[in-house]
């Protein structure tokens, strides 16, 4: 330590100068060794916004069957005030008249550019399970720029999927 106080300015910046390139060297080193994951708020990927609600799909459960050409993947909606009454309206059951956010599992046919849906779950704001549904309705064909279109894109992009 008093050794450093022999040292003159000029070497004392050099010695500094030498140690930032290391530190730097080693960064750049383990950023282009190991992937760095960007973790996002409990793997909810934003897809788009509309009068119905905020709708996400969630990435640490996108499942994509190369071989079929089918990717599994759940949808979060939360709905807006108009979202929330156009729901009460269709679903005339009291139950849900706290609707906050629903989730549905998806099959994605990406060759065929189709969709199915599996299940829906239905949740008030406190996450409380207001009622579910099993679907049984067959595959349909993505609309142009609606929702499931949009969210195909974005999965594709995501996940870098070729068509």
């Amino acid at each position: 330590m008093f050794a450093l106080e022999k040292l003159t300015v000029k070497t004392k910046i050099i010695i500094v100068s030498v140690i930032a390139i290391i530190v730097s060297l080693g960064i750049v080193y383990i950023r282009n060794t190991h992937p760095i994951t960007v973790v996002k708020i409990d793997d909810w990927v934003f897809i788009t916004r509309n009068d119905e609600g905020n709708w996400y799909y969630k990435a640490n459960l996108v499942n994509i069957d190369d071989h079929n050409h089918i990717i599994t993947v759940w949808i979060k909606i939360v709905y807006t005030d108009i979202g929330k009454q156009d729901f009460i309206k269709t679903h005339k059951e009291d139950k849900y008249k706290d609707i906050y956010r629903s989730l549905s599992l998806v099959l994605i046919d990406y060759q065929k550019m189709n969709y199915h849906g599996k299940k829906v779950v239905y949740y008030n704001n406190s996450g409380d399970i207001l009622g579910s549904d099993e679907l049984s309705v067959k595959s349909r064909e993505f609309l142009p720029k609606s929702v499931g279109d949009k969210l195909l894109i974005k999965i594709l992009e995501d996940y870098n999927i070729k068509r």
